[in-house]
């Protein structure tokens, strides 16, 4: 979504499953309100009034989200080093997942109600200016997502290598090719997922120029956020569908790869995660 909400306020969760280094997960935490607040504002041409209710808004939804959801998400870890542990079985990871998109749904259920306090004091020129945007960063997605199948699959391959790394240290040549044959088997949904945010920018933006109900903005909000299955193509959901079943398979697959110390060194950062993220939680 263009607001860059989703990705920011949710980057601590999952990161903690997509692999993205402890280190940097603390460091995006810490900036958080900041880059959200960045973010919005490279979207949205906003006035003096309306940057200063953003400001309140993002530092109020972190205050919350630092002391009710922090410890939850330490939680989640504290499970993920556990299982880990005991030895990964296939049940834990379905779990996991299930865990983590719970966890998900907490982290965004505030998210609408903050996103329609910024959107319904939009004048349709800031509306225009937003997808005027929109258009020009979606065209470049667009190109980016123009190569081959196999060049895409090859740049999701390094990036999930360069996470993996920051968790486990060096991987091995026969691991990381074990990997590439695991990231091949994983839907690549890029250009599914860019249409759909095309097809949302486009709707909301109707809605805020007709001057459409708050009750009604706020419903698409939700369904965007919470239900997103509802605004998927029957194409997207059934790829989805999968690309979620077989990702629980590469992460039991990629774990059954590692060697103890990198087992080891794994669950060292889980841990270190979770307690970082009590303290940060006590914090003012």
């Amino acid at each position: 979504m263009a607001f860059r909400f989703r990705p920011l306020l949710t980057g601590a969760a999952v990161a903690a499953l997509s692999l993205s280094g402890c280190n940097k997960i603390g460091l995006v935490y810490e900036y958080a309100d900041k880059l959200v607040r960045y973010n919005v504002e490279d979207n949205f041409d906003l006035d003096k009034a309306q940057r200063a209710r953003l400001k309140d808004d993002v530092e109020a939804y972190f205050h919350w989200h630092r002391k009710q959801l922090l410890p939850e998400y330490a939680n989640f870890l504290k499970y993920v080093a556990d299982s880990l542990r005991d030895g990964l079985r296939p049940a834990e990871v379905d779990s996991g997942y299930k865990r983590y998109k719970a966890l998900y749904r907490m982290t965004m259920e505030p998210v609408a109600e903050k996103s329609l306090a910024l959107l319904e004091g939009l004048t349709p020129e800031q509306v225009d200016g937003w997808m005027e945007k929109q258009h020009k960063k979606n065209e470049k997605l667009r190109k980016d997502f123009s190569g081959t199948l196999p060049e895409r699959l090859d740049h999701r391959y390094k990036k999930i290598i360069d996470e993996m790394e920051d968790w486990t240290g060096r991987l091995t040549k026969e691991q990381r090719a074990r990997i590439k044959v695991l990231n091949a088997s994983l839907p690549w949904n890029g250009g599914l997922w860019l249409d759909l945010k095309e097809k949302v920018e486009e709707h909301l933006a109707g809605m805020l120029k007709q001057k459409a109900a708050s009750a009604d903005v706020k419903a698409y909000l939700d369904r965007y956020y919470l239900h997103t299955d509802s605004l998927r193509s029957e194409e997207f959901r059934a790829k989805n569908k999968e690309f979620e079943t077989r990702l629980c398979t590469l992460i039991y697959m990629i774990n059954n790869t590692l060697t103890t110390e990198q087992k080891r060194r794994f669950i060292a950062q889980v841990d270190k995660l979770a307690q970082d993220f009590r303290v940060m939680s006590q914090q003012e």
